[in-house]
C-alpha cells in the first residue's frame, strides 16, 4: 500500500521552492548555500548556544520575547522571506479573503490570519522556510547582536518543529498579503 507522497524540501534553503513560496528571487537567498556558508551557520548556531544568559533573558517573558520578534521580522532585511504570490493565493483560496476591520475588531483579522498561515505552512515549508531564517545567524552573530540571534534561533527551531504561527510566520504571511494586494491593486 502507498502511503502519500511527500515532497523534499532543501534542507539548507534556497533554490527553486524558496524562491517559489517567498519573495527571495535575485536575492542571496535565492541559492542554495554553499559548505562555506552552511559552515557559518553550524558555528552560528553552536555560539547562540553558548549565550545562555543571554537566552534566559528572552525567554523570561514570552509575550515580550514574541513582540521582540514581531519587531524584528519587521525589518526591510527579512522582506525576501515575505510569503510569495503563490503562497499568499493559496491562502486566499483555502480560507478566503482577509477581512476588513475597524478599530476594536483585530481579534478577528488576528483570528484570520492564524487559519490563513496554518492553511499553508505544512512541514516542508515550515522547514524551508526555518531553514532560510537561519541563514540570517551568522550576520548578526558576527555583529554581536545576541539577542536577535538567539530570536533568530528560537523563530527557527518554532517555525521548522511547531504546528503553530509563530511570529515569524504571522509576519511573514501579513507582509506576503500587503505585498500581494499592493500588487494586484496596481494591475486592477
Amino acid at each position: 500500500m502507498r502511503g502519500r507522497s511527500v515532497r523534499r524540501a532543501e534542507r539548507a534553503g534556497g533554490g527553486e521552492e524558496a524562491a517559489r513560496i517567498t519573495r527571495c528571487a535575485g536575492t542571496w537567498l535565492a541559492t542554495a548555500p554553499d559548505g562555506a556558508e552552511q559552515q557559518r551557520i553550524a558555528e552560528a548556531v553552536r555560539q547562540v548556544q553558548g549565550q545562555r544568559a543571554v537566552a534566559a533573558a528572552f525567554h523570561r517573558d514570552s509575550e515580550a520575547a514574541n513582540a521582540f520578534c514581531i519587531e524584528l521580522f519587521r525589518g526591510e532585511e527579512f522582506a525576501p522571506l515575505h510569503f510569495a504570490d503563490e503562497l499568499v493565493a493559496q491562502m486566499i483560496a483555502r480560507v478566503g479573503e482577509p477581512p476588513v476591520v475597524e478599530v476594536g475588531d483585530e481579534a478577528i483579522f488576528s483570528d484570520y490570519l492564524r487559519r490563513a498561515v496554518l492553511s499553508v505552512a505544512l512541514p516542508n515549508t515550515r522547514r524551508l522556510l526555518a531553514a532560510q531564517l537561519r541563514r540570517y545567524l551568522p550576520r548578526y552573530v558576527e555583529a554581536g547582536r545576541w539577542q536577535e540571534a538567539v530570536a533568530i534561533d528560537y523563530s527557527a527551531f518554532r517555525t521548522a518543529l511547531g504546528n503553530e504561527v509563530t511570529p515569524f510566520l504571522a509576519q511573514m504571511a501579513l507582509a506576503g498579503l500587503a505585498d500581494y494586494y499592493e500588487t494586484h491593486d496596481d494591475e486592477g
